[in-house]
């Protein structure tokens, strides 16, 4: 079956994953992610735009930007260069990553901002709650301004590093609303990323093996973060009636939802703002 093409983002920004073949370990220690990291400079000094990173024990992500030129080259160069490191050094047999890279088009600033958030708050998931705490991601070069990242962007965006830190310090459920407080549509890309963040890796079978009542209390989680029935009906098979059933329980919830306000509004001159 032939590869389904990678939708093209209108402003070159891309989230970009690596995942380890079956979720196996691709750092075994830090030697591992500092080869890595040499890596993913070569690729930067070859010409694609880096602004953040996390390498966790069995998957990385990354924000990039290209003008104009394909981001699957370099990317490709960068797998396959650290697979035959992986390889040589540990005596592994067969692929180290799962498939080619996932890349989701980024194409407004609020986005863009929520993208950088997400990939240094993915430690939270090892009970890391202080991103400063975590050593292997880009966190702390937009503290110093210094490292492999082009920092200038968001930290123009956010003004300055105390409004940076508040920016990242999230408490319980992350909304997924526009920053500047308007509610915005999630295009399918970023509907299943937000999907695969809020309820695993193993959506949408994970869902579909629930209990009736667990299932709709996660399809309902998923609408109040912004995802429309038609994208839960594409993604999960699951029937339009049936869906719009699971969320109807949360209706009530509907006009504090849209009058929601993040404690922290970023002026990004509104929701459709294209990153620059």
């Amino acid at each position: 079956m032939p590869r389904a093409k990678r939708t093209v983002s209108e402003s070159g920004y891309y989230h970009v994953t690596m995942r380890g073949a079956g979720r196996r370990i691709i750092f075994e220690d830090d030697t591992d992610r500092r080869e890595f990291l040499k890596r993913l400079r070569e690729m930067r000094d070859g010409g694609l735009g880096l602004h953040a990173w996390c390498l966790m024990d069995n998957h990385v992500h990354l924000l990039v930007h290209s003008s104009g030129r394909p981001i699957s080259k370099p990317l490709h160069r960068l797998c396959t260069s650290y697979a035959l490191y992986f390889n040589g050094r540990h005596a592994h047999v067969g692929p180290v990553f799962q498939g080619r890279f996932a890349s989701f088009p980024v194409e407004t600033d609020s986005h863009l901002l929520e993208t950088v958030r997400y990939i240094h708050l993915n430690p939270k998931s090892m009970g890391l709650d202080d991103p400063r705490g975590y050593e292997w991601s880009s966190y702390a070069e937009y503290l110093s301004g210094i490292g492999l990242c082009d920092t200038s962007l968001v930290r123009e965006m956010l003004d300055d590093v105390d409004s940076f830190v508040r920016f990242h310090d999230v408490k319980g459920e992350v909304s997924l609303v526009d920053l500047t407080g308007c509610r915005r549509r999630l295009s399918d890309a970023e509907a299943y990323e937000v999907a695969r963040r809020v309820l695993g890796e193993g959506f949408p079978d994970s869902l579909l093996l629930c209990e009736r009542s667990e299932r709709d209390k996660r399809l309902g989680k998923l609408n109040r973060m912004g995802l429309s029935t038609r994208q839960l009906e594409r993604m999960t098979g699951i029937g339009r009636s049936a869906i719009r059933r699971a969320c109807a329980g949360g209706c009530a919830d509907r006009a504090s939802r849209m009058a929601f306000r993040p404690e922290y509004p970023v002026p990004l001159g509104g929701p459709e703002a294209k990153a620059p």
